[in-house]
């Protein structure tokens, strides 16, 4: 009976065994079948988006020393589709990137979801970003656009898709709509995950233009299930502008405390005329943000002023544009301050526990 008991289990094992090595192979072979049509998709939306040339315009930059920034001269839209196009300034310094595009339609569109994909580099092929727009309404796999444009410009990494970009964040908002003239003015905004290069050239390519629409419900609110996708044009739009030599005469100061505080290290803390940078190390921090998850929206934002908050000398608090981690406990922070607010006195405070610290940020010399 025992031995009946030991054949009748050695046989479920076999069994068991040779099912565990059906499922891994039909894994694997499902995965490796993914792998091979994702990489056809890709190749055939690559060869639909390289049939399409884009326009060139060559565009001239003035300097604007009290805005430091550059606006371009002379320029009208350059129109595919029935859409104009047309960059009217520049802003680069060590961190960041702004550019103002303005666009104008010849029909009734929802004006305010206008968007578009865009890439922009300079002469050495340096990559400052490229972002695609989102199709919203419709689900694809992958971002084919962004990586279609890569391929273009050479530089695409099919292992990490953002690894050869210079950026660390971006955002497009819009500055100006009017209805009435059917145009938008838009602006990309790019924050350096470094420092951006002293660049000759700046090459800003704008692509696949569309919107979205979203219908309201019985109660008034916007019900995501209507949401669709309108695309307006495949076509390419290439501007060139030689950077004006007062845009490279770059002046951030770097910073650092005026006295150490325990628990805190400063890695970096940078000053331009649009925004103030800090790296820093903090255990308590990170785990504070880590933590944020399970608090309102409200208490999480209070909590982080708590920890760690940039003041001046007359009691303004200023505002964090945007921050993340890095490696292991170190975070990095972009507050709205800049190089005139250096002379009100700024400080950094700081809490560990029960522990409050204040310490003045001062140059670096």
């Amino acid at each position: 009976m025992e031995k009946k008991k030991m054949k009748l289990w050695k046989k479920f094992l076999i069994v068991f065994a040779v099912i565990v090595a059906i499922l891994i192979v039909a894994g694997i072979s499902y995965r490796i079948y993914i792998k091979i049509t994702d990489e056809i998709e890709i190749n055939r939306r690559y060869d639909e988006f390289e049939k399409i040339q884009a326009v060139e315009t060559k565009g001239t930059l003035t300097y604007i020393e009290d805005g430091n920034y550059s606006k371009v001269e002379g320029m009208d839209y350059v129109t595919q589709d029935g859409i104009g196009v047309k960059v009217d300034t520049i802003m680069l310094n060590d961190d960041t990137l702004s550019v103002s595009m303005n666009f104008k339609l010849d029909k009734e569109i929802n004006y305010e979801t206008l968007s578009y994909g865009y890439a922009i580099y300079d002469e050495n092929n340096n990559i400052y970003q490229v972002s695609s727009r989102q199709h919203i309404g419709n689900l694809e796999r992958m971002d084919y656009d962004s990586i279609s444009m890569l391929r273009e410009l050479g530089a695409y990494n099919k292992n990490d898709i953002h690894s050869v970009q210079l950026s660390d964040s971006s955002g497009i908002g819009s500055e100006n709509i009017n209805k009435e003239d059917k145009t938008v003015v838009s602006k990309i905004t790019i924050d350096a995950r470094d420092k951006f290069p002293l660049s000759q050239k700046l090459y800003i390519k704008i692509f696949d233009l569309g919107y979205f629409t979203i219908d309201k419900d019985a109660d008034g609110k916007y019900d995501p299930s209507t949401t669709k996708n309108v695309d307006l044009s495949n076509s390419k739009w290439l501007f060139e502008f030689d950077i004006p030599q007062e845009m490279n005469k770059r002046e951030t100061i770097n910073l650092k405390l005026a006295n150490e505080i325990p628990g805190l290290e400063i890695k970096s803390m940078t000053l331009t005329d649009t925004k103030l940078v800090i790296n820093f190390v903090s255990e308590e921090y990170v785990n504070l943000i880590s933590a944020g998850k399970d608090m309102s929206t409200e208490e999480f934002k209070n909590k982080r002023n708590e920890s760690l908050s940039i003041t001046d000398a007359e009691g303004k608090v200023y505002q964090e544009l945007s921050g993340g981690t890095r490696e292991e406990n170190t975070y990095k922070m972009v507050l709205n301050v800049n190089k005139t607010d250096l002379a009100k006195k700024l400080y950094i405070n700081y809490k560990a526990g029960e522990e409050q610290y204040k310490s003045e940020l001062i140059k670096d010399e």
